[in-house]
Formats: structure tokens, sequence, C-alpha cells
């Protein structure tokens, strides 16, 4: 800026204070007492300026700014973690909260925008959301290392004497079972309700019932063995939700983008 630009800008900025901000000394100008304290803020403020900057940036590649993810307890426990990964590569500064919840709570949350995306494991019907199959599930029958039938090929009938061993109300995984387990004209006389999948696979392993679970988590359990249920199929399509009014954040995108990855890397994609 040329001099006079520069006197003119303080002559209007004193103006505008109604005091003085700089003093003449001889042929030198010296700020005054309060010329000096406004340039201390208007250097804060460029240094501010330059930071929002680069924030929004940040914003708008996906490298930086906050994302929320809810996840069913599946996925949560496997291809969420797995996603996040990739993800923490590619946009190292990004924040990534993670709920871990049944898929009721994901929808939940999701349609009240509690979360950016949320991924789950069953299928939903909500008019308010996109959903995005991304990954292909077949379930898979788990029974004590012990048991007679570990490891056989065997028609469900042979399954109905023992206790099935169910999620609660509101997971997709037990959803998926009911459904597939109606849909044969299959019915357990003795069930119990679980509400962890952990204490499931403890509880199966204890010789307390059986269970339809994962390979995604069931490869997480010692001393279970699968059986391998010649009449009955169990499958399921793992989904990406989000409000359908809303465009996903770039991070959002970003995520989305690494979970597709996950799924090629497995084989398993729709």
């Amino acid at each position: 800026m040329s001099q006079p630009a520069i006197s003119q800008q303080i002559r209007e900025l004193s103006e505008s204070c109604g005091l003085p901000l700089v003093v003449q000394r001889g042929r030198a100008t010296a700020p005054t007492p309060l010329g000096e304290e406004l340039a201390k803020i208007g250097r804060r403020l460029r240094v501010e300026g330059e930071r929002a900057t680069k924030l929004v940036g940040e914003y708008r590649s996906g490298t930086g700014g906050r994302l929320t993810v809810a996840a069913s307890l599946t996925t949560g426990a496997s291809l969420v973690p797995m996603a996040l990964v990739r993800l923490r590569a590619t946009h190292p500064g990004l924040a990534v909260a993670l709920r871990i919840e049944n898929t009721a709570e994901v929808v939940d949350d999701s349609v009240e925008e509690l979360v950016d995306i949320g991924v789950i494991e069953g299928p939903v019907k909500r008019a308010e959301l996109l959903v995005t199959p991304f990954y292909h599930d077949v379930l898979q029958c788990l029974v004590p290392e012990s048991h007679p039938l570990a490891h056989r090929s065997v028609p469900a009938s042979a399954l109905l004497g023992e206790t099935l061993i169910l999620r609660e109300p509101g997971s997709g995984t037990r959803d998926v079972v009911l459904q597939a387990l109606r849909e044969s004209g299959i019915a357990f006389e003795r069930t119990l309700e679980i509400g962890s999948a952990e204490a499931i696979r403890v509880a199966v392993a204890s010789g307390l019932g059986i269970t339809w679970a994962s390979p995604l988590t069931a490869g997480q359990a010692r001393a279970l063995a699968p059986v391998d249920v010649v009449d009955l199929r169990i499958e399921r399509t793992m989904s990406v939700i989000r409000r359908r009014d809303l465009a996903p954040t770039p991070a959002a995108e970003a995520f989305v983008e690494a979970l597709s990855h996950v799924a090629l890397d497995t084989g398993s994609a729709p």
C-alpha cells in the first residue's frame, strides 16, 4: 500500500473511534496507547482470519472437522473400525465419534439428525432415509465345539430340540433370523434372549443353546463351531443410511468410500 493510502485509513479509523490512534513525533509517527492495543487486536484478527480460511478448506475437503457415525453392534465391531483405519490414513485431521447401538437406535438417531452417517445390519423402511447397501452377509449357525452336530451338514429339523439364543428386540440380527425362520416354517420351542453379542457367544460356548451370527463376529469366539444347515440360508444386506433431505458432508462421503473399500477387500460387496 502507498503511504497516502495508509494515512487515509488511519485517519478514518481515528474518526470512527473518536480518538487519535497515532501521534507525530518530529518526522516519525508512533501509535497512541489505544492505537497500540488495537494493533495487537488486529494482528490476532489476521491470524484468526487465516485460521478460519484454513478451517473452511479442511471442512470442504473432508480432511478436518468432525464426523459422527452410529453403527449397529455387528458392523461396529468389525467393518466400521476397519473403515476408520482407512479414513485416518487419508484424513488425519478429522475427529470421529462412533456410537455403537442396535439397528433400531441407529435408525432413530439418523432420522433425528443426531449422527452424520448410520451403518445398519438389517432392512429399514423409513421415508426420511436414503439406504445404500454395501455388504452382503450370510449368517452361520453356531454350537459349542463339543456339540454332536459341530462341523456337520444337517437339516434345520435336527436343531429343533435346542434352545435358540436371540439378541434383544431392535437388533438387526434378531429380526433377520426370526424372519428367515418364519418363512421356512421353523419354530423353536425354547428361546433365550441376551442383549449382548459377546454374552451370546459365551452362552453358546457354555452349552446354553445355539445361535446364528455373522462370520464377522463369529470368528472372534473360541470354543464355538459352525453347523451347515442345508435347508436354511439366513442372509442379509448391511447398509449405510443418512437423511434423504441432507447432503452428506465431504467427511461423510470419505467414510462411505472407505467402507466400500473394506467391503470389496472382504469380497462381500453386494
